[in-house]
């Protein structure tokens, strides 16, 4: 799931950095309407507007056909038909050569500014070097909002206190699936271990995992009413195939 939203992110970057033109000066919000009013998001958002999200049953976001990346659902709405058109459109051998690509042509300050950094270390991407921008301040406003984008503007502002004792001066995925103070101190010494041990494959698993599958471009050109339908009949047919009652949205979370 994360390393879906991973892509969904980068096709997104991948998309700002060419069509928005991000400016240092400005807030990244202008690069957005830069990017809503270009040619090949006016050719194309048709295909960009809806969604069936992921891990939801039938819920479904809906866009109003604008270049919206300033939250979670909007990335998750337009990224996988972005990442179509990234495929067909951008230069490359495959999806990953395309993204190291348009990655390479970003300033370091935007990279860091997104969390581009996060995106490209669960995805193994190859991205510039941004030692230059480490020592300047990122907000935990903004990593909260990853996989969406930030609004304003970067800011050239150190850290208060240095960069070495701060966690979002440098990668550490760890920090996408933390773990409470509180919970940890009611975990017995074995279940602190294991926590432990969980959050070093979480680490491992999502950097080496395989590349995240491309929802079909035929899918997401399908109506509401024929993705709604094809997620009732899968759901039916797994629980036909275990011999399972599918259980009523009333009762599921009893």
């Amino acid at each position: 799931m994360i390393g879906f939203e991973a892509a969904n992110h980068a096709a997104v970057l991948a998309f700002l950095i060419r069509y928005g033109e991000p400016r240092i000066d400005e807030p990244l919000s202008r690069a957005c309407e830069r990017c809503n009013e270009s040619a090949a998001w006016r050719d194309h958002c048709d295909e960009f507007t809806t969604v069936v999200m992921p891990g939801s049953e039938y819920e479904r976001v809906e866009s109003p056909g604008r270049f919206r990346a300033h939250d979670r659902d909007s990335v998750s709405v337009i990224g996988p038909a972005l990442r179509h058109f990234i495929i067909s459109t951008y230069a490359g051998a495959d999806e990953k050569e395309k993204l190291e690509a348009a990655f390479a042509t970003a300033p370091p300050w935007l990279l860091w500014f997104t969390f581009a950094d996060y995106t490209a270390k669960l995805l193994n991407l190859a991205i510039p070097d941004l030692s230059q921008v480490t020592g300047i301040m990122r907000s935990k406003a903004h990593f909260d909002l990853w996989w969406g984008l930030p609004t304003g503007a970067f800011e050239r502002l150190p850290w208060p206190h240095g960069s070495e004792s701060e966690p979002l001066a440098r990668t550490d995925l760890n920090l996408l699936r933390p773990t409470s103070e509180d919970a940890t101190r009611q975990m017995t010494r074995r279940e602190q271990m294991r926590e432990r041990a969980a959050l070093q494959k979480f680490q491992c698993d999502e950097r080496q995992e395989a590349w995240p599958p491309l929802i079909p471009m035929e899918y997401l050109k399908l109506s509401r009413s024929d993705r709604i339908f094809l997620v009732h009949r899968n759901r039916d047919f797994h629980h036909a195939s275990i011999g399972q009652p599918r259980p009523s949205r009333l009762n599921r979370f009893r």
